[in-house]
């Protein structure tokens, strides 16, 4: 039960927007087209120009033209082959054809020869979505959204991969200022992020509120089975609109057919053209399968896929490309609507999207890969709606074919197993797995470190903390307090007994209580201590009236001053 995106997907929220289409076509596509006209332009003077190359595919890549991307990085690949961004270029174009476990390996190449990986976190980040790894998914849309946090395709892929690991909540909370400018695309992602985590009454509301009636009718059953797919597969359902022929434990999948809108008289719809598969393949890339329209199953969007011709040339092409793709369309932007609900869609946005879909009109670059009468037959409705460089239309097919390709190039050198590839590969995760173990190790001493200096600094406060309370105790101990001395000496027996012989010959030294204290190798014999230093000053002078050898002395604050025994 496979659809295409352009079926499915590429339809949803579209109704109702028809009517701006061409102008959004205008404002995106000409920069694409003016970037492949100039890069063309060299070609025709230097065809093994790798940076004109390059420039050619990314070029492509913006105007949705896989196939010729590939070619011309395919050709860029086989002059440089350690030529980083021409490694990130293939990697989109794997990424593009749904081949992302290829992407994932050119992306990883193109890092290692130096290529910056930032500009590489959105498109790594949706091909691991589409392998399953949600959380490297997740990481890369993170960090991406660093660097752009309005970027809202980033916020569309975030979301999804958070629904599809099931974090609800988290998927609404980023969807929710888009949601809030009714942004059609968001309410699509919401649709079946509901949808993946079994919220069908809730997707079918959004559904039959923001599309077609035929065309809600037509996406339920796919909605249904949603719950049923792998993480790989729900990706793969969200972003391409691909579902898997069985779902579930052998549960067959029914593809509904949407009714076939009504014609409109003034704009006839021309047959489609008939199923092609044009191949050829990348290095190291599976086929990747994309079915083209159907003619019974017109979509109500106003967009209709462009048929691919196969390139002309006239030397067999060096570098593979990938396998058949067409050339998706420019997904429009609705304008921004105050308020949280779902845009509606009316009767006359959804005639004029049925109508819109008979105005399909080809690339630049679809056009300059078929063959020459082809070129000529659209040539004039070309030029009528887009005028682009006319020498850079009339030759691309002559520059594609006069690209020389030496007899050494034309020989295949891929191997089956490059051995030294994995012994580099090898050698290189090895580093990594010591540089790692190195900084683990640095880490942990530097951790250690840390410790050490704050139990130190600990240490020393604390040390600081005991000695200043010992400071304060020994300050609350011994108060600055008021004395008279009357004697001094070293022994203190002594000057106990000189203490009787004062007490019994002068009666102001009798009721007093004698004190020492220390002075340098000597003590001092004190008596006291008094209220205040006048009340000392005053047994002083009674003293020396009586001939006593006395003065008065008023000690510090913290000096130890000691009581010695005895009456």
């Amino acid at each position: 039960m496979k659809r295409s995106a352009l079926w499915i997907l590429g339809g949803l929220f579209l109704t109702g927007t028809a009517h701006s289409q061409p102008a959004q076509i205008q404002a995106i596509r000409p920069s694409g087209a003016e970037s492949l006209s100039r890069n063309l332009s060299r070609l025709a003077s230097n065809p093994r120009d790798v940076d004109a190359l390059i420039g050619a595919g990314e070029a492509a890549i913006d105007m949705d033209d896989v196939r010729a991307a590939a070619g011309f990085f395919g050709r860029a690949d086989a002059i440089q082959p350690n030529n980083g961004r021409v490694k990130a270029g293939l990697a989109r174009v794997m990424l593009k054809s749904q081949n992302p476990s290829e992407a994932l390996r050119l992306f990883d190449q193109a890092t290692r020869l130096g290529f910056g990986e930032a500009t590489l976190l959105a498109d790594r980040g949706l091909a691991r979505d589409m392998t399953g790894d949600q959380a490297g998914a997740q990481r890369d849309y993170q960090a991406a959204l660093k660097r752009a946090p309005e970027d809202a395709e980033l916020l569309y892929r975030y979301a999804a991969s958070l629904g599809i690991s099931g974090q609800l909540d988290a998927a609404e909370k980023v969807l929710q200022p888009l949601l809030y400018k009714s942004d059609r695309a968001a309410w699509r992602y919401r649709a079946f992020i509901l949808a993946m985590n079994n919220k069908q009454a809730d997707a079918r509301k959004i559904a039959n509120q923001t599309m077609p009636a035929q065309l809600a009718a037509a996406l339920s059953p796919y909605m249904e089975k949603m719950p049923y797919l792998t993480p790989a597969q729900k990706a793969a359902a969200v972003h391409f609109g691909h579902f898997p022929t069985r779902v579930g434990t052998s549960l067959a999948a029914a593809t509904p057919r949407p009714a076939v809108p009504a014609p409109v008289a003034a704009a006839p719809e021309s047959p489609a053209p008939a199923p092609v598969r044009p191949s050829y393949q990348s290095p190291g890339a599976s086929n990747a399968r994309v079915q083209p329209m159907q003619p019974d199953r017109p979509m109500p969007a106003a967009r209709l896929p462009v048929q691919s011709q196969p390139m002309p040339s006239r030397a067999p092409a060096t570098a593979p490309a990938p396998s058949s793709l067409t050339p998706s369309s420019l997904p429009p932007r609705s304008a921004d609507v105050q308020g949280p609900p779902a845009p509606g869609v009316s009767s006359t946005a959804s005639q004029s999207a049925s109508a819109a879909t008979t105005a399909s009109q080809p690339n630049a670059i679809t056009l300059a890969r078929a063959s020459a009468p082809a070129v000529q037959q659209a040539a004039p409705a070309l030029a009528a709606r887009q005028q682009p460089n006319p020498e850079a239309t009339r030759t691309l097919a002559e520059i594609i074919r006069a690209i020389d390709v030496p007899e050494t190039e034309r020989r295949s050198t891929i191997a089956a197993v490059d051995l030294s590839e994995i012994q580099a590969l090898q050698a290189a995760r090895r580093a990594e797995r010591q540089a790692a173990a190195e900084k683990a190790k640095k880490t942990a001493a530097a951790v250690k470190a840390k410790a050490d200096a704050a139990a130190k600094a600990k240490a020393e406060a604390d040390a600081k903390a005991k000695k200043a309370a010992e400071e304060k105790a020994r300050l609350a101990a011994n108060p600055s307090r008021n004395w008279v001395q009357i004697g001094t000496g070293a022994d203190r027996g002594a000057l106990a007994f000189t203490l009787k012989g004062l007490r019994r010959k002068y009666d102001d030294v009798a009721p007093q209580d004698g004190w020492l204290a220390s002075w340098g190798r000597t003590n001092r014999l004190l008596i006291g201590p008094f209220t205040s230093f006048t009340r000392a000053k005053t047994v002083e002078s009674k003293l020396k009236s009586a001939g006593a050898d006395a003065f008065a002395w008023q000690s510090e604050a913290g000096e130890v001053v000691e009581r010695l025994g005895g009456k």
